[in-house]
């Protein structure tokens, strides 16, 4: 009687711990969304600065601004994390493309408005790692004890599915 009541105690503190590892990569996906806008609404901020100093100005701005959009449809309908992300990967990369244009402008690089902008959004950009890299972590941990979970008899008593990592 002993046992099984060891046994039905361990089960208990196994599901309220999967739950809890849940909740925290449901938190982190908030959070990482949040950092994600926080970032982008900077770049209407670079693309002011920068106006008056290029010639190609809306041909370099063109592509970041029509993910810009893509990403604010995303905000006002929920799609899932993955599509977030992806959106998000190619806004960096248009980020990326848009730093090396501006890395080459010695006025630009004195300016102390694009100066500030730049570094905030890089600031950003390392809290959105940091927190990627701890939701990766989590994930795994929660997808390792689901399978523990599944290859036992809890997997009956627990319904958690698995969360596709990043």
């Amino acid at each position: 009687m002993t046992i099984l009541y060891i046994i039905l105690l361990i089960i208990f503190f196994y599901s309220i711990f999967l739950m809890i590892l849940k909740s925290k990569i449901i938190l982190l996906e908030k959070d990482i969304i949040k950092y994600f806008y926080l970032r982008n609404n900077l770049i209407p901020s670079i693309y002011e600065v920068t106006k008056n100093k290029f010639v190609k100005h809306n041909d370099i701005f063109n592509e970041i601004l029509k993910l810009k959009k893509i990403d604010f449809l995303e905000k006002k309908i929920w799609t899932n994390i993955y599509n977030i992300i992806h959106t998000q990967k190619l806004i960096h990369n248009e980020l990326d493309f848009i730093f090396k244009i501006t890395n080459k402008h010695l006025k630009l690089n004195k300016n102390n408005k694009f100066l500030y902008i730049r570094d905030t959004l890089i600031e950003k950009s390392n809290e959105i790692w940091t927190k990627m890299k701890l939701y990766k972590i989590i994930t795994k941990k929660l997808n390792f004890l689901i399978f523990i979970k599944n290859i036992t008899i809890i997997w009956f008593l627990i319904p958690i599915k698995k969360i596709e990592e990043l």
